[in-house]
């Protein structure tokens, strides 16, 4: 094998988002890490959201979706060896993302792809779906779905045409949710063919709040989970909350403004609204702003059952990936990828690199 590798890292800063390629060494895996020959990739909105604060030249691969073979395992590493097929979620800001031939990641949230996944569908899943199920279960505490809900329990989740809302929707649906209700615009169509919600609201239409009441029937809506956090869609789902007297709200991204909302530093809700945040690096147990060391070690366990359950799903044919477009050259694609995704020209699939595809690979 040889010992060099094509890397792209990525930076805006200033002017446009930019893609620098260089020839970087293939990382060696630590103890408890997976090094993953890379065969697909794509990108989040995670990505343009931090390459501001990169200059060119000094740019960082940000790659965390993870789709391919494994190449070598660390010293720790008992469920996984060389030839297996897998996908896996990079640790979001550190060296050796999916954006090179090879990825580094850890075991535990890397996870077997099943013969009826290809590698392309495999790499919309990593992130956005453990995003959705962290937030559905571990800040929401709804029932999981190998235990599903016994009793009625409605569900609002923002934004169901995005990779995370689709995941949600559909994870939703095998925990037995009911009713499942989403707010989507451009997207419509692909949600509707997810077979998963009840009540499909149009943003575009104008009175959310009164629609989602409307969908509700009297019934009180006690959990919601803002997969956009986009455009003060949080009020919307506020104001359904307060109506019923109190709830919680899941973001995944807390608007930035300080008018937006009262004491924004402590995050003072109107009473009886609980905040959350769904920050997806609990997965490897890395606590931040709204997750304890604690919290997050209870993330990081159940990310690990949570990703071979979706192993499990995949290969009964119960879960779909999230649609997907194939840009031509692979990663020199991701610079335009990432723009398109900053300009929000992207709606109901996520954008995918083959690396095979790269022009002139070492």
């Amino acid at each position: 094998m040889t010992t060099n590798m094509i890397e792209y890292t990525i930076s805006g800063k200033p002017g446009p988002i930019k893609a620098t390629r260089s020839i970087a060494p293939i990382p060696k895996p630590g103890a408890n890490e997976v090094l993953i020959k890379v065969i697909a990739t794509d990108s989040n909105p995670k990505d343009w959201k931090a390459f501001r604060n990169h200059e060119e030249g000094r740019g960082i691969n940000q790659g965390d979706d993870i789709s391919g073979i494994v190449e070598s395992v660390g010293s720790s590493v008992w469920e996984f060896a060389p030839g297996d097929r897998v996908a896996a979620f990079h640790r979001m800001f550190q060296p050796h993302g999916s954006y090179a031939q090879y990825a580094i990641a850890p075991a535990s949230t890397t996870f077997r792809l099943p013969a009826n996944t290809s590698f392309e569908a495999g790499a919309t899943l990593p992130l956005a779906s453990m995003t959705a199920a962290l937030a559905l279960y571990q800040n929401l505490s709804l029932p999981l779905p190998w235990n599903p809900a016994k009793t009625e329990t409605p569900i609002l989740i923002y934004g169901g045409a995005s990779a995370v809302g689709a995941y949600a929707l559909k994870f939703a649906k095998f925990s037995g949710l009911s009713p499942i209700i989403t707010v989507a615009g451009n997207g419509i169509d692909f949600v509707k063919s997810l077979n998963a919600a009840d009540h499909i609201i149009d943003y575009r239409n104008g009175n959310v709040v009164e629609a989602i009441q409307a969908a509700l029937e009297g019934r009180k809506l006690h959990h919601a989970f803002d997969a956009v956090s986009y455009n003060r869609s949080y009020e919307n789902i506020v104001a359904v909350l307060q109506a019923s007297r109190g709830g919680q709200i899941d973001m995944v991204d807390p608007p930035s403004d300080d008018s937006a909302i009262p004491n924004r530093d402590s995050w003072n809700w109107p009473e009886g609204i609980k905040f959350t945040r769904t920050f997806v690096s609990s997965a490897y147990g890395t606590p931040h702003k709204y997750r304890d060391e604690t919290q997050a070690a209870e993330d990081h366990e159940f990310a690990y059952v949570f990703y071979r359950y979706i192993s499990r799903l995949l290969a009964e044919e119960k879960l779909k990936p999230h649609p997907f477009e194939v840009l031509p050259k692979g990663l020199e694609s991701v610079a335009e990828g990432i723009q398109l995704l900053y300009d929000r020209k992207v709606s109901a699939q996520k954008l995918v690199y083959r690396i095979a595809d790269t022009p002139n690979l070492v």
